[in-house]
């Protein structure tokens, strides 16, 4: 069975909102999805929303394995499923060093609990990421005892995952209960950011806590709920690294009496590009 799961971020980016731009999204067209594409966060998120909408599929048809049509699509679900899994495993060699040159940032943290929990979350899913390389390194021996080998390092690394995405959920739960006691009117566009911020992280860390506790054999619930879940967090994921719309800004003034002196109106098109990814442990991994 498949034992894929994208690391949870840390806590700073984790917290993040799904945009923080203030630039709104770009439609839904072919160039959008281009743009998503050439980014590697784009890339990943749509193979695991595949991936895991693949062990819904298996988790459905899980009563029928091995009879007619059904078994067959049940088969052909798990096998995509272990395909796309080991393939985003071979891409996340690397993920970890953004992880690890972020350490020294939880020492800069105001309050005591908070640093000591952010350091955690950053050490577990450290480990988490070493064993899921050693799992990959061993699974490279196509043999049974090969393959049981690097199956038990990643259902391992996958229970340090579960601790470190339920401590950055509960990192995101005392940043939240801090904005809702503050009442100043002052800040209060900041706060409602940082809110929705707090919400996001929490419920997405939340939900990939359940994810990581199933894919570990930690706390087993059902692989139809963890599909489900699983292309839930990968469309949150996708939403940072969606293309902002493109606006055209209307010349100034000045521009306009330019224009006019050298023949007729001039048209300037300012666009932001988003095709930037967001890397990091997922810019902060973890991520979880």
């Amino acid at each position: 069975r498949d034992l894929s799961l994208e690391p949870c971020p840390s806590p700073r980016s984790a917290l993040r909102s799904p945009r923080p731009s203030e630039m709104p999204p770009a439609q839904l067209s072919l160039s959008a999805v281009n743009a998503l594409c050439q980014t590697y966060e784009g890339r990943d998120r749509l193979a695991r929303f595949a991936q895991f909408g693949s062990r819904a599929l298996m988790g459905l048809t899980v009563g029928r394995a091995g009879i007619g049509v059904v078994g067959t699509l049940h088969a052909d679900a798990r096998h995509l499923m272990t395909t796309i899994s080991g393939a985003r495993r071979t891409f996340r060699w690397g993920r970890e060093l953004p992880i690890l040159l972020g350490l020294p940032q939880a020492f800069e943290l105001p309050d005591s609990l908070d640093c000591a929990l952010d350091l955690a979350q950053k050490v577990t899913v450290l480990i988490f990421f070493t064993l899921d390389h050693i799992g990959w390194v061993r699974q490279l021996r196509q043999t049974r005892s090969g393959l049981m080998s690097g199956l038990s390092s990643i259902q391992l690394g996958l229970k340090f995952l579960t601790v470190s995405c339920s401590l950055a959920a509960l990192l995101a739960a005392r940043r939240l209960r801090r904005c809702l006691a503050s009442d100043s009117a002052a800040d209060a566009p900041a706060l409602v950011l940082e809110r929705k911020q707090c919400m996001f992280g929490l419920v997405r860390n939340g939900l990939m806590a359940v994810q990581a506790a199933h894919l570990s054999r930690w706390l087993e619930t059902s692989d139809v709920l963890v599909g489900v879940l699983g292309m839930w967090t990968s469309f949150m994921d996708l939403v940072p690294v969606w293309p902002e719309r493109k606006l055209a800004v209307q010349p100034s003034i000045v521009e306009k009496e330019v224009a006019g002196k050298l023949g007729g109106p001039r048209k300037r098109d300012v666009s932001v590009d988003s095709m930037g990814s967001t890397e990091g442990p997922e810019s902060d991994a973890a991520s979880n």
